[in-house]
């Protein structure tokens, strides 16, 4: 599982929680990391290909054991 200390606002991750086969996974951008809540990151998935401007969109709260660093494709 990923540490919390080691996620920062703006980095991109994969959603694929253990009930997704391999080649199931969501893209997304890390929107918000609140202050103590270790458990859990908010995450933006969908912003119409404007990732840019994640910022704008709403973040799911998504929990640490649930995403891996960096993009697939």
């Amino acid at each position: 599982m990923i540490e919390i200390t080691d996620l920062r606002v703006g980095q991109k991750v994969h959603y694929q929680p253990e009930h997704y086969s391999d080649d199931e996974w969501e893209n997304g951008i890390i929107k918000e990391i609140r202050e103590g809540r270790n458990d859990g990151v908010w995450v933006v998935y969908h912003c119409n290909g404007e990732w840019g401007n994640f910022v704008e969109y709403t973040g799911a709260l998504t929990n640490l054991r649930d995403i891996k660093l960096g993009w697939r494709h």
